[in-house]
């Protein structure tokens, strides 16, 4: 009787283990844990309370999150510097080639990130104030960035 129990515990601990595992998986591709958790099949409480009591389960969790926030600096980096393209508008309407038909493109620059990116990596350098009134740095954000 009691090995029946030994073998129901161990599955159940299986399939736990494998929906931790999923929910981890998700939380560093997408940083939120409501949705992280709705992929996993699993209650966000559960999640919370062996976060809780469990070490190498938050551990994993703050690892997750440290990845996820990895790429999003990544992307920002990305979008800073390499530029992202934008369809070019005229009158609300996407302007395309007229002999190939695909649409025209600008190569567009986030100075909102750069400014960002630059105070997180070099703040004694780039922080507002101080060094702006003895004639350091300044970085204008164009109208196009404010949104960000």
């Amino acid at each position: 009787m009691s090995e029946g129990r030994s073998e129901s515990r161990k599955r159940r601990s299986g399939r736990v283990k494998q929906r931790q595992d999923r929910f981890l998986e998700h939380l560093a591709l997408s940083g939120n844990v409501s949705e992280s958790a709705r992929v996993a099949e699993m209650q966000r409480g559960s999640l919370y309370r062996w976060k809780e009591e469990d070490a190498a389960f938050s551990e994993r969790w703050d690892y997750a999150l440290e990845d996820a926030a990895d790429a999003l600096e990544a992307e920002a980096r990305r979008r800073a510097v390499a530029g992202y393209d934008e369809p070019i508008t005229y009158g609300g309407k996407v302007i395309c080639d007229p002999e190939t038909g695909v649409p025209l493109l600008r190569k567009r620059y986030s100075d909102g990130l750069m400014a960002f990116l630059l105070r997180a990596h070099r703040p004694s350098r780039f922080r507002d104030g101080e060094r702006e009134a003895r004639g350091g740095i300044s970085i204008n954000i164009s109208r196009d960035d404010s949104q960000l």
